[in-house]
C-alpha cells in the first residue's frame, strides 16, 4: 500500500494541483484539465485516490491526457475494474506522464521513444498524418500550461502489466435470440443498447465485459422500455452465451445464461457446445454419422437440473446430424446434413423453434 501511494502521490503532484510556474500567464494544469470539461474521467481517476490535496511539482513534465470519450471506449467494467484494483489504476496513469521535459510536437513528430513516470516506454509515431503515442491518436497537440505541455489523446494508452490484468479479467459475452415469437429485440447493457434488432435464430458478436456486476435489458426492437431485465455478475476470464428462449406470450420467456468450455483444444479436435431449445419438446438424442453423440438432452429444467447443454470434443470432419427422441430413430426432429466441424475450433449449436415448426441456429469461434 506505501508503495501504491508512493505512485499516486508522485502523479497527484503532476496532474491535480498548480505547480511554480515556468510561464506566469499559462494556466495550471488542474485548470485546464478542469476549465477544458473533458477530462471528468481522467480527474476523477485520480482523485478516487484521495490525493487531490497534493503538493505541486517543479516540472517541466509531458501529460497525454486521455478524453472522457477515451475511457467510455475502453471496454465494459474497465474504468470500474481499475478504480478497484489502484494499482493497475496508478500504472496507466502514470503511462500518461513523461517527467523531466515538456515535449512539444517539434520534438516528438520525428519519433521519440521515452520513458513514462510508470516506466513503461512511449513511442510516438508520425504516418499518413496522423500523430499517435503507443497507437493512441493524439487529437490536439502542444496544450501550454504552467509546468509543462499537455497532449490530448482520443484512447487511453495501456500499459503491459495493466493489460495483462485486464485481459484475465475480461470474459466474452454475447446474446442469441431464441424465443420463436419474441420478434426482432434490442439489447441493452448498463443503459446502453449494444445491440439492435435482433432476429430470431440470431447469435450475435462477442462482446467484452471487464468482471463486475451488469444489468442487461431486452427491448422489443425500438422500444423504450425492456420487456426483460436481469441483473447477474459476470466472472472474469469466461465465454458465456446469454441465450433469450421461451414463448413471450405465455410468461416463459427466460434469459439463460450458458457458460461455455473456451479450454485448449486438443489436435485434430473440434468442440461443441448443444443446446436443447425447443420448449415442450421431449428430450433428444442427437446422432452423428449413425452414432449418438450425446444422450437424454432435455429442455432446460425438464430433467431436474438438467440445464438442456452439453458439450463434447468431435474428431474434425464433416457430419450427417439428426436430433431424434431420446432412445429412439424416429421421427427426425432435425436433420443437418453436412455439417463441417473444422479442428481447433468451438461451435454453439442450438435446437430452436417449436415442436411443429423447430429449426437450428450455429455459431463457430476459432480456438487461441
Amino acid at each position: 500500500m506505501r508503495k501504491f501511494m508512493t505512485v499516486l502521490t508522485v502523479l497527484a503532484l503532476v496532474v491535480l494541483v498548480a505547480a511554480p510556474a515556468m510561464a506566469q500567464d499559462r494556466p495550471s494544469l488542474a485548470d485546464f484539465l478542469v476549465n477544458d470539461g473533458r477530462f471528468n474521467t481522467l480527474l476523477a481517476a485520480v482523485g478516487a485516490a484521495g490525493l487531490t490535496d497534493a503538493l505541486g511539482t517543479e516540472g517541466p513534465i509531458t501529460v497525454l491526457a486521455p478524453t472522457d470519450d477515451a475511457f467510455a471506449a475502453l471496454p465494459f467494467g474497465a474504468v470500474d475494474y481499475l478504480v478497484r484494483n489502484p494499482e493497475v489504476l496508478a500504472g496507466v496513469l502514470t503511462t500518461h506522464v513523461i517527467p523531466g521535459e515538456a515535449y512539444t510536437l517539434r520534438e516528438i513528430a520525428g519519433g521519440a521513444t521515452v520513458d513514462s513516470f510508470s516506466g513503461e516506454p512511449v513511442t510516438f509515431a508520425l504516418a499518413d498524418g496522423v500523430l499517435t503515442a503507443n497507437g493512441a491518436t493524439i487529437s490536439s497537440v502542444d496544450k501550454l500550461v504552467a509546468n509543462g505541455v499537455v497532449h490530448i489523446l482520443d484512447s487511453v494508452i495501456i500499459p503491459t502489466a495493466a493489460a495483462e490484468a485486464l485481459a484475465a479479467a475480461t470474459t466474452q459475452v454475447r446474446v442469441a435470440h431464441f424465443s420463436p415469437d419474441g420478434g426482432p429485440v434490442d439489447v441493452a447493457v448498463e443503459g446502453t443498447k449494444v445491440l439492435e434488432g435482433v432476429t430470431f435464430g440470431t447469435i450475435s458478436d462477442w462482446l467484452p465485459l471487464v468482471e463486475g456486476v451488469y444489468t442487461i435489458e431486452v427491448f422489443a426492437a425500438g422500444e423504450a422500455n425492456p420487456f426483460r431485465t436481469v441483473t447477474t455478475r459476470v466472472p472474469g476470464g469466461a465465454h458465456i452465451t446469454v441465450a433469450a428462449r421461451g414463448i413471450v406470450a405465455t410468461s416463459d420467456f427466460a434469459l439463460q445464461f450458458i457458460p461455455e468450455d473456451y479450454s485448449e483444444i486438443g489436435d485434430g479436435l473440434a468442440r461443441v457446445t448443444v443446446l436443447h431449445a425447443i420448449q415442450n419438446a421431449p428430450s433428444v438424442d442427437v446422432w452423428a454419422n449413425g452414432a449418438v453423440l450425446i444422450s437424454n438432452l432435455g429442455y432446460p429444467g425438464s430433467l431436474g437440473d438438467n440445464d438442456g447443454v452439453d458439450t463434447v470434443n468431435v474428431a474434425a470432419a464433416t457430419y450427417n446430424i439428426q436430433v431424434v427422441p431420446f432412445g429412439a430413430t424416429e421421427p427426425v426432429i432435425l436433420d443437418l446434413p453436412g455439417v463441417t466441424f473444422a479442428p481447433n475450433t468451438n461451435y454453439f449449436v442450438a435446437a430452436i423453434g417449436t415442436p411443429t415448426n423447430p429449426s437450428y441456429a450455429l455459431s463457430a469461434t476459432p480456438g487461441s
